[in-house]
């Protein structure tokens, strides 16, 4: 903890603000598998620790600071829509509302409108100072927060992932207004899951987890499948319908190495991906601001494994 690591938390939170949240994550992808490389080759975890998980790319910092801005951007924009002469003007509109859930619909003049919700943009285009001092603050905060519940209090469970749920439901209650588990509409059902989608869920989240447990175990690194499933979104940037795997790679690598299993491994990212399922809607559906589901399926299960279960083996 010094001065230097404040300043580097800040740039983390700024740089996540500026390229969005999800983009800077994908970059903790990237740098966790040349960690793994490095780690694996000379034993050194230093890329793991200072780079890929510290406050240049690591969620609790750069994740945490884009989240933090995009709902703070969200926030402004809906101001600025409301106020604008366009909308009562429409003759001379250059702007086409339709349903907020559809952002392909939603263009402002200057180009300037964020959801609040979606990390996946660039807030570079915003041009607003505030929205980068937003993201740096929240990367600071971040950054003191996971020192907290790690090095400090020694919390059994992923205290990255814990660090980011924390501020995503702080950011919520500061810049939202659709609640902590969002507004759903009369007519829709709050879980409208049918049995043929949560078992082609369970078996993928099933057969995924039991490949990373045995490769978790082979490589005595409990992240490997986490930085491979943070690679693989950068292929939502394409317009594909691709899943969101993280909290199930990461949850059996804890139970990989914590139990030495890939069976149990699999199991119990049988067990993230089901909860993985109600967390999303129950949290990050209809809402105006980020929740991350992964985050809470990873902080659950991670403090179950760890905190709960590995204390009697």
């Amino acid at each position: 903890m010094s001065l230097v690591m404040i300043l580097a938390a800040f740039g983390g939170g700024v740089f996540g603000a500026l390229i969005g949240g999800t983009t800077a994550f994908i970059f903790t992808g990237f740098l966790g598998l040349t960690g793994a490389a490095v780690a694996v080759a000379s034993g050194s975890t230093l890329i793991l620790d200072s780079v890929a998980f510290g406050p240049f790319f690591g969620p609790h910092v750069a994740f945490v600071g884009g989240v933090a801005a995009a709902a703070y951007a969200g926030k402004i924009s809906k101001k600025r829509l409301e106020k604008a002469d366009f909308l009562s003007n429409p003759v001379n509109a250059n702007t086409v509302l339709g349903d907020h859930s559809d952002k392909d619909k939603i263009f402002a003049e200057d180009d300037r409108h964020v959801d609040g919700a979606d990390t996946t943009v660039p807030l570079f285009k915003t041009t607003d100072p505030m929205v980068l001092i937003i993201g740096g603050i929240f990367g600071i905060l971040g950054y003191l927060v996971q020192h907290l519940y790690g090095p400090v209090l020694d919390i059994p469970i992923d205290t990255v992932a814990l660090t980011v749920v924390t501020f995503a439901i702080i950011t919520r209650f500061m810049f939202g207004t659709s609640g902590l588990t969002g507004i759903f509409p009369s007519n829709e059902k709050r879980f409208p899951f049918s049995g043929k989608m949560l078992l082609f869920n369970a078996i993928w989240g099933f057969a995924l987890a039991g490949l990373v447990g045995y490769t978790a175990i082979a490589l005595d690194l409990d992240n490997i499948g986490f930085s491979i499933s943070a690679v693989s979104l950068i292929f939502l940037y394409f317009g594909l319908k691709f899943p969101v795997s993280h909290h199930v790679s990461m949850v059996a690598g804890f139970a990989a190495i914590a139990f030495g299993s890939p069976w149990l491994a699999a199991l119990f990212g049988l067990f993230a991906v089901i909860t993985g399922e109600y967390v999303q809607r129950l949290f990050n559906t209809h809402v105006d601001t980020h929740v991350d589901m992964p985050a809470i399926t990873i902080a659950f299960w991670s403090f179950i494994i760890l905190g709960v279960i590995s204390p009697f083996i």
